[in-house]
């Protein structure tokens, strides 16, 4: 299935005339439209508002990535009060108890950085990374690839005491939404005495493969586990001849820099606001 065009590629253009890298350029827009194409298909209602497009989910109310404002246009000129009251506006009738705005535009989400902070709004920077090279190695751990739907429990389990045993069955629920819209979902786990304690999950559609869903349960964590999922679903989207092969990561947090040291190169930057 072909993606198709779609208005935020305004940001693109508006990179591109300040001088920034093409060929990333490029990737960072299929990227951006792997990813929305996803959102759209797993969302039950879009609204357009003056921005943007609005996407719902309202069986998943605590899954914030299913019910959020994406803003699409209107970089330069828009202020954070402004996406503020419009979030409000949206999805307060719809019931939800947060308010989150996606910019896909790194110059104006700093911009709007700022103010989202003065408006108590929480501020995520995400870097969209696409692979570079050779594939990376043999992970040093076993890895096994299993049917996503194998990975509810140990989903639910990993998530429940950061977000309560609701909104964590919420949160796996989605994710295997996710993988029902992907013609092609994989996922890739490292397992002890039987149990997954760490996985990820490799989306793969018309040449393009995402890495998504890191996850390393707490006590496991710093033994490479995670590193080896990682190598191992990177070495499967590469495998299957995708051109492009990318992940996003947490500007704040050390992961970014193992993914470097795989092969993976910063290609763009998203900002994320949340209120709760």
């Amino acid at each position: 299935m072909a993606f198709p065009c779609h208005p935020e590629w305004a940001v693109c253009k508006r990179e591109k005339r300040l001088g920034l890298d093409s060929a990333a350029l490029d990737e960072l827009a299929q990227s951006r439209r792997f990813e929305i194409a996803i959102e759209d298909r797993c969302a039950e209602r879009l609204e357009p508002f003056e921005w943007g497009t609005a996407i719902f989910r309202l069986d998943m109310p605590r899954v914030h990535d299913q019910n959020l404002l994406r803003v699409e246009r209107g970089f330069d000129e828009l202020e954070a009060a402004q996406l503020g009251a419009e979030a409000d506006r949206i999805q307060r009738p719809a019931g939800l108890s947060h308010r989150k705005v996606v910019v896909p535009d790194e110059t104006a989400g700093a911009r709007l950085s700022p103010g989202f902070a003065e408006l108590a709004w929480r501020r995520a920077r995400h870097i969209v990374m696409a692979h570079r090279g050779e594939p990376p190695g043999e992970p040093r751990h076993q890895v096994r690839e299993v049917d996503p739907t194998a990975l509810r429990g140990a989903r639910t389990r990993a998530f429940q005491d950061d977000l309560g045993s609701m909104a964590a069955a919420q949160v796996a629920a989605s994710l295997e939404l996710i993988a029902s819209v992907v013609p092609r979902a994989r996922a890739f786990i490292v397992e002890v005495d039987g149990e997954p304690v760490s996985w990820c999950a490799l989306y793969e559609e018309d040449g393009i493969g995402q890495v998504d869903d890191v996850v390393t349960a707490g006590s496991y964590r710093r033994r490479g586990y995670g590193r080896a999922v990682v190598e191992a679903a990177t070495r499967a989207s590469l495998a299957s001849g995708n051109h492009l092969t990318f992940l996003v990561a947490d500007d704040d947090d050390w992961p970014k820099e193992l993914y470097e040291r795989l092969g993976y190169a910063r290609i763009g930057v998203r900002y994320e606001f949340t209120r709760t």
